[in-house]
């Protein structure tokens, strides 16, 4: 059997990720050790991204039903990861999830929107 990081690839949980972006909805898997960038890119679905990296945001989604993992997500301040804020390049999803794609403006206006007024 087929192994990824010592666990067997069938014993590893496998997530039902729906995303919606600009008015049309997406729904593909996830693994629970891959991220949701690429899975949404394995199964063809166009999601905003850039540096990979979890730092410059093009990425940002809200979460709107389920959790992730992002421990490498320095882009988002912690009090809007518990918002629901995520960088889908760094996220690893813990349940299914529901979100709402192309956020990078919506992030960037609530982490430094008080500071352009």
């Amino acid at each position: 059997m087929a192994s990824n990081h010592g666990i067997p690839v069938s014993d590893t949980p496998s997530f039902l990720i729906t995303a919606s972006l600009d008015g049309a909805s997406h729904s593909f898997p996830c693994r629970a050790d891959q991220t949701v960038l690429a899975a949404a890119e394995a199964a063809g679905v166009p999601l905003p991204s850039s540096c990979c990296s979890g730092v410059c945001t093009t990425c940002a989604a809200r979460l709107t039903s389920g959790s992730v993992h992002q421990p490498d997500a320095m882009g988002v301040k912690a009090e809007l990861r518990e918002q629901g804020y995520a960088l889908l390049c760094v996220s690893y999803p813990l349940s299914d999830l529901e979100l709402l794609a192309g956020q990078e403006d919506a992030l960037y206006e609530a982490q430094f929107g008080q500071y352009q007024k």
